[in-house]
Protein backbone atom coordinates (compact mmCIF):
# COMPACT_ATOMS: atom_id res chain seq x y z
CA UNK A 1 0.00 0.00 0.00
CA UNK A 2 3.18 2.43 1.27
CA UNK A 3 4.46 1.76 -2.55
CA UNK A 4 1.07 2.63 -4.53
CA UNK A 5 0.81 5.53 -2.42
CA UNK A 6 4.32 6.55 -2.97
CA UNK A 7 3.84 5.76 -7.26
CA UNK A 8 0.12 8.31 -7.12
CA UNK A 9 2.08 10.96 -5.36
CA UNK A 10 5.55 10.77 -7.34
CA UNK A 11 3.15 10.61 -10.93
CA UNK A 12 1.14 13.64 -9.59
CA UNK A 13 4.27 15.85 -9.37
CA UNK A 14 5.72 14.65 -12.72
CA UNK A 15 2.60 15.54 -14.55
CA UNK A 16 1.53 18.42 -12.63
CA UNK A 17 1.19 20.36 -15.72
CA UNK A 18 -0.62 18.50 -17.72
CA UNK A 19 -4.08 19.57 -19.51
CA UNK A 20 -7.08 18.09 -17.42
CA UNK A 21 -9.84 18.22 -18.95
CA UNK A 22 -13.63 16.14 -18.60
CA UNK A 23 -16.01 14.54 -19.44
CA UNK A 24 -14.21 11.37 -19.94
CA UNK A 25 -14.64 7.47 -20.42
CA UNK A 26 -12.84 5.32 -18.05
CA UNK A 27 -11.76 1.87 -17.53
CA UNK A 28 -10.65 0.58 -14.20
CA UNK A 29 -9.62 -2.38 -11.59
CA UNK A 30 -10.90 -2.97 -8.39
CA UNK A 31 -9.46 -5.57 -5.57
CA UNK A 32 -11.11 -6.06 -2.65
CA UNK A 33 -11.43 -7.87 0.43
CA UNK A 34 -15.17 -8.68 2.36
CA UNK A 35 -16.36 -10.36 5.33
CA UNK A 36 -19.40 -12.58 4.91
CA UNK A 37 -21.15 -13.77 7.69
CA UNK A 38 -22.69 -17.58 7.93
CA UNK A 39 -25.44 -18.69 9.10
CA UNK A 40 -26.49 -21.70 11.04
CA UNK A 41 -27.96 -23.67 7.99
CA UNK A 42 -27.56 -27.65 8.31
CA UNK A 43 -25.42 -26.80 5.00
CA UNK A 44 -22.65 -25.15 7.31
CA UNK A 45 -20.45 -27.56 9.28
CA UNK A 46 -22.01 -27.03 13.34
CA UNK A 47 -18.78 -25.80 14.26
CA UNK A 48 -18.87 -23.09 11.64
CA UNK A 49 -23.01 -22.09 12.50
CA UNK A 50 -22.80 -17.79 12.82
CA UNK A 51 -19.14 -17.69 11.89
CA UNK A 52 -17.13 -15.28 9.65
CA UNK A 53 -15.48 -15.77 6.68
CA UNK A 54 -13.20 -13.44 4.77
CA UNK A 55 -13.24 -13.51 0.86
CA UNK A 56 -11.99 -11.62 -2.16
CA UNK A 57 -13.37 -9.79 -5.16
CA UNK A 58 -12.10 -8.25 -8.24
CA UNK A 59 -14.50 -6.34 -10.17
CA UNK A 60 -13.44 -5.10 -14.61
CA UNK A 61 -15.38 -2.22 -15.70
CA UNK A 62 -15.92 0.59 -18.22
CA UNK A 63 -17.86 3.90 -17.13
CA UNK A 64 -18.88 7.27 -18.61
CA UNK A 65 -17.95 10.46 -16.29
CA UNK A 66 -19.98 13.87 -16.76
CA UNK A 67 -19.71 17.09 -14.77
CA UNK A 68 -22.64 18.79 -13.75
CA UNK A 69 -23.45 22.68 -14.15
CA UNK A 70 -20.97 23.94 -11.58
CA UNK A 71 -17.98 21.41 -12.22
CA UNK A 72 -17.95 20.25 -8.72
CA UNK A 73 -20.78 17.34 -9.04
CA UNK A 74 -19.81 13.92 -11.21
CA UNK A 75 -22.08 11.45 -11.66
CA UNK A 76 -20.61 8.20 -13.65
CA UNK A 77 -22.30 5.05 -14.96
CA UNK A 78 -21.29 2.63 -16.96
CA UNK A 79 -21.20 -1.78 -17.32
CA UNK A 80 -18.79 -4.15 -15.50
CA UNK A 81 -17.76 -7.65 -14.53
CA UNK A 82 -16.93 -9.14 -10.89
CA UNK A 83 -15.93 -12.24 -9.34
CA UNK A 84 -16.00 -13.06 -5.76
CA UNK A 85 -14.76 -15.97 -3.84
CA UNK A 86 -15.23 -17.07 -0.25
CA UNK A 87 -15.03 -20.98 1.52
CA UNK A 88 -16.51 -22.53 4.11
CA UNK A 89 -13.94 -25.27 6.14
CA UNK A 90 -15.03 -27.99 8.59
CA UNK A 91 -11.64 -27.83 10.15
CA UNK A 92 -9.24 -24.88 11.32
CA UNK A 93 -5.35 -24.99 12.93
CA UNK A 94 -6.88 -25.72 16.37
CA UNK A 95 -8.07 -29.20 14.95
CA UNK A 96 -4.99 -29.90 13.47
CA UNK A 97 -3.22 -29.20 16.59
CA UNK A 98 -5.35 -31.15 18.56
CA UNK A 99 -5.29 -34.36 16.37
CA UNK A 100 -1.85 -34.26 16.59
CA UNK A 101 -2.42 -35.05 20.47
CA UNK A 102 -5.38 -37.31 20.21
CA UNK A 103 -2.76 -39.10 17.29
CA UNK A 104 -5.62 -41.70 15.18
CA UNK A 105 -8.32 -41.35 17.46
CA UNK A 106 -11.56 -39.90 16.56
CA UNK A 107 -11.55 -35.95 17.82
CA UNK A 108 -14.43 -34.67 16.69
CA UNK A 109 -18.33 -34.93 17.62
CA UNK A 110 -20.09 -34.13 14.65
CA UNK A 111 -20.51 -36.04 11.37
CA UNK A 112 -21.15 -33.42 8.95
CA UNK A 113 -19.77 -35.18 5.78
CA UNK A 114 -17.61 -32.19 3.68
CA UNK A 115 -14.67 -30.53 4.86
CA UNK A 116 -14.12 -27.80 2.41
CA UNK A 117 -16.48 -25.32 -0.19
CA UNK A 118 -15.07 -22.78 -1.99
CA UNK A 119 -17.68 -20.36 -3.85
CA UNK A 120 -17.15 -18.61 -7.02
CA UNK A 121 -19.95 -16.23 -7.59
CA UNK A 122 -19.69 -14.66 -10.83
CA UNK A 123 -21.66 -10.72 -11.87
CA UNK A 124 -22.80 -8.58 -13.92
CA UNK A 125 -22.29 -5.18 -12.46
CA UNK A 126 -24.15 -1.25 -13.44
CA UNK A 127 -22.68 0.88 -11.60
CA UNK A 128 -23.67 4.76 -10.41
CA UNK A 129 -22.04 7.35 -8.33
CA UNK A 130 -21.67 10.65 -7.69
CA UNK A 131 -18.77 12.53 -6.28
CA UNK A 132 -18.19 16.05 -5.03
CA UNK A 133 -14.81 17.54 -6.30
CA UNK A 134 -12.84 18.91 -3.08
CA UNK A 135 -9.54 20.67 -5.10
CA UNK A 136 -10.61 23.65 -7.66
CA UNK A 137 -12.77 21.79 -10.54
CA UNK A 138 -10.06 22.92 -13.26
CA UNK A 139 -6.77 21.69 -11.90
CA UNK A 140 -4.50 19.32 -13.06
CA UNK A 141 -5.08 17.00 -9.83
CA UNK A 142 -8.24 16.42 -8.56
CA UNK A 143 -9.67 14.94 -5.10
CA UNK A 144 -13.20 14.24 -5.01
CA UNK A 145 -15.20 12.05 -2.12
CA UNK A 146 -18.48 10.01 -3.87
CA UNK A 147 -20.78 7.65 -3.28
CA UNK A 148 -21.19 4.87 -5.47
CA UNK A 149 -24.56 2.87 -5.84
CA UNK A 150 -23.86 -0.66 -7.06
CA UNK A 151 -26.13 -3.24 -8.82
CA UNK A 152 -24.84 -6.82 -9.20
CA UNK A 153 -26.71 -9.50 -11.09
CA UNK A 154 -25.50 -12.85 -10.46
CA UNK A 155 -24.58 -14.72 -14.21
CA UNK A 156 -23.32 -17.80 -12.51
CA UNK A 157 -21.99 -19.80 -9.05
CA UNK A 158 -19.76 -22.50 -9.11
CA UNK A 159 -18.58 -24.88 -6.27
CA UNK A 160 -15.68 -26.60 -5.17
CA UNK A 161 -16.17 -29.47 -2.76
CA UNK A 162 -14.16 -31.78 -0.90
CA UNK A 163 -15.44 -34.60 1.28
CA UNK A 164 -14.19 -35.43 4.50
CA UNK A 165 -12.88 -38.95 4.08
CA UNK A 166 -13.11 -39.59 7.73
CA UNK A 167 -16.70 -40.01 7.43
CA UNK A 168 -17.86 -40.44 3.71
CA UNK A 169 -15.94 -41.41 0.50
CA UNK A 170 -17.66 -39.99 -1.74
CA UNK A 171 -18.99 -41.21 -5.58
CA UNK A 172 -19.57 -39.13 -8.54
CA UNK A 173 -23.12 -38.72 -8.14
CA UNK A 174 -22.39 -37.65 -4.25
CA UNK A 175 -20.28 -34.49 -5.55
CA UNK A 176 -23.31 -33.62 -8.44
CA UNK A 177 -25.94 -33.42 -5.85
CA UNK A 178 -23.48 -31.77 -3.46
CA UNK A 179 -22.41 -29.49 -5.64
CA UNK A 180 -26.48 -28.76 -6.39
CA UNK A 181 -27.52 -27.94 -3.04
CA UNK A 182 -24.85 -25.41 -2.66
CA UNK A 183 -25.26 -23.46 -5.88
CA UNK A 184 -29.31 -23.11 -6.48
CA UNK A 185 -29.67 -20.49 -2.97
CA UNK A 186 -27.46 -17.80 -4.92
CA UNK A 187 -28.70 -14.47 -4.69
CA UNK A 188 -29.44 -13.31 -7.66
CA UNK A 189 -29.36 -9.76 -7.29
CA UNK A 190 -26.86 -7.35 -4.61
CA UNK A 191 -26.88 -4.22 -4.43
CA UNK A 192 -23.89 -2.65 -2.73
CA UNK A 193 -23.60 1.61 -1.65
CA UNK A 194 -19.85 2.13 -1.57
CA UNK A 195 -18.45 5.55 -0.12
CA UNK A 196 -14.81 6.01 -1.82
CA UNK A 197 -12.52 8.88 -1.84
CA UNK A 198 -11.05 9.28 -5.54
CA UNK A 199 -7.69 11.20 -6.83
CA UNK A 200 -7.35 11.66 -10.89
CA UNK A 201 -4.89 13.85 -13.07
CA UNK A 202 -3.57 13.86 -16.45
CA UNK A 203 -0.67 11.64 -17.86
CA UNK A 204 -0.58 12.83 -21.43
CA UNK A 205 -3.05 15.16 -23.60
CA UNK A 206 -6.59 13.25 -23.20
CA UNK A 207 -5.23 10.09 -21.35
CA UNK A 208 -5.07 10.20 -17.44
CA UNK A 209 -5.23 7.76 -14.44
CA UNK A 210 -6.88 7.74 -11.34
CA UNK A 211 -7.40 6.22 -7.60
CA UNK A 212 -10.45 5.29 -5.55
CA UNK A 213 -10.25 3.86 -1.81
CA UNK A 214 -13.57 2.41 -0.16
CA UNK A 215 -12.76 1.72 3.28
CA UNK A 216 -16.45 -0.13 3.87
CA UNK A 217 -19.21 -1.12 1.36
CA UNK A 218 -22.48 -1.99 2.43
CA UNK A 219 -24.96 -4.91 1.06
CA UNK A 220 -27.97 -4.62 1.01
CA UNK A 221 -28.75 -8.57 0.68
CA UNK A 222 -26.27 -11.83 1.61
CA UNK A 223 -24.50 -13.41 -1.17
CA UNK A 224 -26.57 -16.40 -0.30
CA UNK A 225 -30.34 -16.86 1.25
CA UNK A 226 -29.09 -20.02 3.01
CA UNK A 227 -25.71 -19.70 3.34
CA UNK A 228 -24.94 -16.16 4.80
CA UNK A 229 -26.74 -13.11 6.89
CA UNK A 230 -24.98 -10.65 5.97
CA UNK A 231 -21.60 -8.85 3.91
CA UNK A 232 -19.64 -6.08 4.28
CA UNK A 233 -16.72 -4.94 2.07
CA UNK A 234 -14.14 -3.70 4.33
CA UNK A 235 -11.50 -2.74 1.65
CA UNK A 236 -11.48 -1.39 -1.87
CA UNK A 237 -8.97 -0.17 -3.96
CA UNK A 238 -9.88 0.92 -7.41
CA UNK A 239 -7.27 2.24 -10.31
CA UNK A 240 -7.71 2.69 -14.20
CA UNK A 241 -7.45 5.02 -16.77
CA UNK A 242 -9.24 7.62 -18.53
CA UNK A 243 -9.74 9.72 -21.81
CA UNK A 244 -10.78 13.02 -21.84
CA UNK A 245 -13.69 13.41 -24.67
CA UNK A 246 -13.16 17.48 -24.90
Amino acid sequence: MKLILLTIFLSFFIYANAQYTRPRIEAYVAPGLFSEQLSNNALIPPNRNNDSRIGDVVSYGVQFAAPLKNQRFEIKTGIGFSQRHYSITKYALGDALLSLFLFDSPYRGDTFNLSYVRFTNNYFQVPLSCSYTLTRPRHNFQLAAGLMLRSDFLTRRTVQIIFDSVYKIPQQSDIEIAKEMYTRNASAFVFTAEPYIESSFSVYKKIGLFFQFSPLSYYTSPLDTRLTTSSVEFFSFTFGAFYSLK
